[in-house]
């Protein structure tokens, strides 16, 4: 009776170990699987939508070199420069300090997340955020969705802040998801099934924009107004002339 006890034991633990070990690797391998599915393309937004989408991945600093040198390549080689996107960029900036600014204002990291998702909402159709544009959902019905793009600026070897700023703009975006999906669907994002969540991923993932800067860009100070002098004293006056204009302009 024990030893067929034992065999019956070894029977359940071989038959369910295996399988949480495959189900770990499986899990823990995602990004990896995801990575050399893309490693090889010079395509910049693939690297971008893999950046959004595994902000802790190993692979996080291999993908943004990629992201750049593939995006720098493409511009070089239709000639055209980067185009802003404008009023539908969610324009973030982590300066050489390690401050966050947020639509040209300071802010808090814990900030972050709760003042991009209100960006892409715009509940109030405010005219400086983002414009919204119709799409259909999985059953073809015409939903909202916003335009917005978030573009964010850092300074290379000098930020520590980036990988956690990126993980801060996935989470905003998880949390646009069961906005919509509560809009759409009348459920939260998780409840939806598979090709429901697939279409919304879709319609999102490529809404990451990175401009990697070697030192901070200093705005110039203003050029000096001009004196009294610039501005009605030619150079060809006489003394005279001089002596005569600068009595006027004392009376």
């Amino acid at each position: 009776m024990r030893i067929l006890l034992f065999i019956l034991t070894l029977t359940l633990v071989s038959c369910h170990s295996p399988r949480k070990g495959i189900a770990q690797e499986t899990n823990d391998s995602k990004d990896s699987i995801a990575f050399k599915q893309i490693e090889n393309t010079s395509d910049f937004w693939e690297y971008s939508i893999f950046i959004l989408k595994y902000p802790e991945s190993k692979y996080f600093n291999l993908a943004l070199d990629k992201y750049h040198k593939s995006r720098d390549e493409y511009y070089d080689s239709v000639g055209m420069p980067i185009i802003d996107c404008f009023r539908n960029c969610a324009s973030v900036q982590i300066k050489a300090n390690q401050q966050i600014i947020f639509e040209h204002e300071f802010i808090s990291q814990k900030e972050l997340q709760d003042s991009l998702f209100m960006f892409f909402c715009n509940d109030k159709d405010e005219e400086f955020k983002p414009e919204k544009k119709y799409t259909n959902d999985v059953y073809d019905n015409p939903q909202e969705i916003s335009k917005v793009h978030v573009q964010l600026q850092y300074i290379n070897d000098s930020c520590a802040l980036l990988q956690s700023v990126i993980k801060d703009i996935h989470y905003s975006i998880i949390s646009y998801k069961n906005y919509l999906s509560r809009n759409w669907y009348k459920k939260e994002f998780k409840e939806l099934g598979e090709n429901e969540k697939h279409h919304m991923d879709s319609l999102l993932e490529n809404r990451l924009i990175l401009f990697g800067w070697d030192k901070e860009y200093i705005v110039p100070p203003p050029p000096p107004r001009p004196s009294m002098h610039d501005k009605y004293w030619p150079d060809s006056l006489t003394d005279d002339e001089i002596e005569e204009l600068e009595k006027a302009l004392n009376e």
